[in-house]
C-alpha cells in the first residue's frame, strides 16, 4: 500500500496558491489556511488557523482567481548559467547576468496608489472660525509649504492641494498618490509655524498640523445589556477584549449608538459603535459571535436633519435607512426612478422623451409629494427644505494685512499641479461620526469671504516660536 504524500513545505508549495486573502472587489475569500499552515507553522495565517479563526467553508481555491499566476522563482546566475555536471543540451546556451537580472525586474509592480484620506493632513483654528483670506491661503500655501520642506531638506514630493473650509481648518493632500501623510510627521511644526507667519491670525493662530483619520466605523447590534460594564467609562475596555477575543481585531474607540442611559437600560439589547482599522471591516462584518448569540455588524450611516433619501427624497435620513419599499422619482413623484422618468410628448421639444429632464415641457410637469408644490425635489426654494442656522462671518482683514498676504504669495516659488479636485478638509483633530438616531446641522461647505473694510491690529502670533520668513531673490521689504 502506497504512503500518504507528505505534506508541502516552502520549497513545493506555491503561497500565492494558498496563502488566504480577502478580494475587496470581488468580496470573497480565497486560498487555503489548512495547506498554508502546514508548509509555514511559523506564520501569522498559521497561528490564525490553529485558533479556528477561519471559516474554511468561505475559502474560494486561489487558482480560480482571475488575476492568479503561479509564482515562479527568479533563478540565481549559477542555476541561469546551467552549472553543474552533464553534457548541454544542444541549441542551448547560458543565459547573461543582465539576462538574469532583467527576468527579475520584470516581476517589480508598481505600488498601488493611495485614498486620497491617506495622503491628507490638516491644521484647524485654536478657536474654529471661518478666515477671511481662506480662498487666497488656499491658493498660495502648497507653495509655501513646498518651500518650508525645501529649506528642511525634505526629499519627500512637495506637490499639494489645500483647501480651507468654513471653520478655519486648512487641509493639505499631497499629489504623489503612492507618499502616505505620515510621512510628513517630522515636518508638521515646521510647516505650522510657516503656516502662522504667512497669514494673519491675530489671537486665533492654527494649532499642528494632524494626520487625517481614516478608521471606519462600525455599528455592533444587539449587545445584551446586562453583560454591559455599568460604569460607561469601562465601555471602551470591554468591548475592546471581547472583539479580539472574537476576531483578533483591535479597536481604536467605542461608544453607545444612543446616548440616553435610560433608554438603553429599559430595553435587553443596546447597539455599540466602534473605531477600526479599514482592513479590519471584513474581518468583522457581516456578523460577529459574542456572549453565545449572531451579532449583526455593519457600517454606521452618516445622516442628519439635512441629509436627502435617494429613494424616497425626504430629508432626515439616508438610502439605507428608508423605509419606503417602491422608489419615487424626484421629477413627477411617480413610482419609478430618476432614470425611468420620460416625457409623454413624443415632440417634446427638450428630448425629454428619450432622457430624464425636470420639467421639459408642459406636458410633463414636475410635482414634489413632501410640499406639494410644482418642482422638481432638488429646488432651493422648497418649503419642505430644512433652512440652515445663519453662517457667521469671518472679520473684514485691514489693508495691512492684505497687503502683507499678496507680498507672501508673490515670493512663493512654483509648484506644479495635478489637476485633481481638492479634496474635503476635517475640521477637528480626532475623528467624529454622526449618531442614526440623533441628527445634528450639516457644515456648510461654501467658504464665507468679506470685502476689505475698515482696520484692525497687526497679527500678533503669540505663543509661536520665531522663524525667520521664507524669502527669495529681490528687495527686502521693510
Amino acid at each position: 500500500m502506497a504512503k500518504p504524500a507528505p505534506p508541502p513545505t516552502q520549497d513545493t508549495l506555491d503561497p500565492s496558491a494558498h496563502c488566504p486573502f480577502y478580494d475587496t472587489t470581488l468580496k470573497k475569500m480565497f486560498g487555503n489556511p489548512e495547506l498554508y499552515a502546514k508548509a509555514f507553522p511559523h506564520s501569522w495565517e498559521a497561528e490564525q488557523f490553529r485558533a479556528e479563526q477561519y471559516d474554511l467553508s468561505i475559502f474560494t481555491p486561489s487558482i480560480l482567481h482571475p488575476d492568479y499566476a503561479p509564482k515562479t522563482t527568479t533563478p540565481t546566475y549559477a542555476q541561469a548559467a546551467g552549472s553543474g555536471p552533464g553534457k548541454k543540451k544542444r541549441g542551448s546556451r547560458r543565459a547573461s547576468a543582465t539576462e538574469v537580472a532583467r527576468d527579475g525586474d520584470r516581476e517589480i509592480k508598481t505600488p498601488l496608489s493611495l485614498p486620497q484620506v491617506s495622503r491628507r493632513f490638516f491644521a484647524s483654528r485654536s478657536n474654529p472660525a471661518p478666515h477671511a483670506l481662506a480662498q487666497h491661503i488656499a491658493s498660495t500655501f502648497p507653495d509655501i509649504a513646498a518651500a518650508t520642506l525645501s529649506e528642511s531638506n525634505c526629499l519627500l514630493p512637495k506637490g499639494f492641494i489645500a483647501k480651507v473650509n468654513n471653520r478655519g481648518a486648512i487641509s493639505l493632500t499631497g499629489t504623489n498618490p503612492n507618499t502616505p501623510a505620515e510621512s510628513y510627521t517630522p515636518y508638521f511644526d515646521a510647516l505650522t509655524r510657516r503656516l502662522n507667519q504667512s497669514f494673519p491670525v491675530g489671537d486665533n493662530p492654527w494649532l499642528t498640523f494632524t494626520q487625517a483619520p481614516t478608521t471606519v466605523q462600525l455599528a455592533i447590534h444587539s449587545i445584551p445589556t446586562d453583560v454591559l460594564p455599568e460604569d460607561d467609562e469601562q465601555l471602551f475596555t470591554f468591548i475592546k477584549n471581547s472583539v479580539h477575543n472574537a476576531k483578533a481585531v483591535t479597536i481604536g474607540a467605542a461608544r453607545y449608538l444612543n446616548k440616553d442611559r435610560a433608554a438603553r437600560l429599559s430595553k435587553q439589547a443596546t447597539s455599540v459603535v466602534v473605531s477600526v482599522n479599514p482592513e479590519d471591516v471584513p474581518i468583522l462584518t457581516p456578523a460577529l459571535f459574542r456572549f453565545s448569540r449572531r451579532l449583526k455588524v455593519e457600517k454606521t450611516m452618516q445622516a442628519n436633519r439635512y441629509t436627502q433619501c435617494t429613494n424616497c427624497y425626504r430629508f432626515g435620513h439616508a438610502y439605507a435607512r428608508c423605509t419606503q419599499k417602491h422608489p419615487s422619482c424626484p421629477y413627477c413623484a411617480l413610482h419609478h426612478n430618476r432614470s425611468a422618468h420620460r416625457c409623454q410628448n413624443p415632440t417634446c421639444p427638450k428630448g425629454g422623451d428619450s432622457k430624464a429632464i425636470s420639467g421639459c415641457c408642459p406636458t410633463s410637469p414636475p410635482h414634489y409629494p413632501n410640499c406639494g408644490d410644482d418642482h422638481d425635489a432638488f429646488s432651493r426654494a422648497c418649503r419642505a427644505r430644512p433652512v440652515p442656522p445663519p453662517q457667521r462671518e469671518a472679520p473684514a482683514p485691514s489693508d495691512e494685512e492684505l497687503s502683507e498676504a499678496c507680498s507672501d504669495s508673490e515670493e512663493a516659488m512654483d509648484v506644479g499641479d495635478d489637476g485633481r479636485p481638492a479634496p474635503s478638509t476635517p475640521e477637528a483633530p480626532p475623528a467624529q461620526t454622526v449618531d442614526l438616531s440623533t441628527p445634528r446641522p450639516v457644515r456648510q461647505s461654501k467658504d464665507t469671504h468679506a470685502p476689505p473694510s475698515g482696520s484692525q491690529p497687526a497679527p500678533t502670533g503669540q505663543g509661536l516660536p520665531p522663524l525667520t520668513p521664507y524669502k527669495t531673490s529681490g528687495p527686502s521689504r521693510k
